[in-house]
């Protein structure tokens, strides 16, 4: 065998090696990554959107001469209850429908309420739903939470 002939087959077999790792590191790169080398994330599982949970506050009695109040409050999958006044903080679990919570009023005071709902996290297979907090400072009718006591 001529040393030309072995050399052109040695040059072949590096050319041939050459072609075939570029073939596979295309390849590992078309599947596992964006094409700049970066790996992507896979998708996240497909979740249906969730529909959004219901928030309502009954309106308020103002002006009163009590000293207390229930506040009624309406909450899609709710877990807890939270009203915040001038006269403090009130929280209950969200355990019947509706939800009524009394709150205390500090004599002669106005009080802008404050009201939270959490709801619930509920998970479904690889979807993750609620575990959020609404909040508002208006009842059901837009009105504004104002209670105005008025000592007699």
């Amino acid at each position: 065998m001529s040393s030309q002939s072995s050399t052109s087959r040695i040059l072949l077999l590096i050319i041939a090696l050459v072609v075939v790792a570029g073939l596979v590191y295309f390849a590992l790169q078309l599947f596992s990554s964006d094409g700049n080398g970066e790996t992507e994330t896979p998708p996240a599982a497909l979740c249906p959107e969730a529909t959004p949970e219901f928030f309502d506050v009954e309106p308020v009695t103002s002006p009163t001469d009590q000293l207390t109040q229930m506040i009624t409050v309406d909450l899609g999958n709710g877990e807890m209850i939270t009203v915040t006044t001038e006269s403090g903080t009130f929280t209950a679990p969200f355990d019947t429908f509706p939800k009524e919570i009394e709150i205390t009023l500090l004599p002669n005071t106005t009080h802008n309420l404050t009201v939270q709902g959490k709801v619930k996290e509920i998970v479904q297979g690889d979807c993750t739903y609620g575990g959020y907090m609404l909040e508002t400072t208006r009842d059901r009718n837009g009105d504004p939470l104002v209670i105005e006591q008025m000592q007699p």
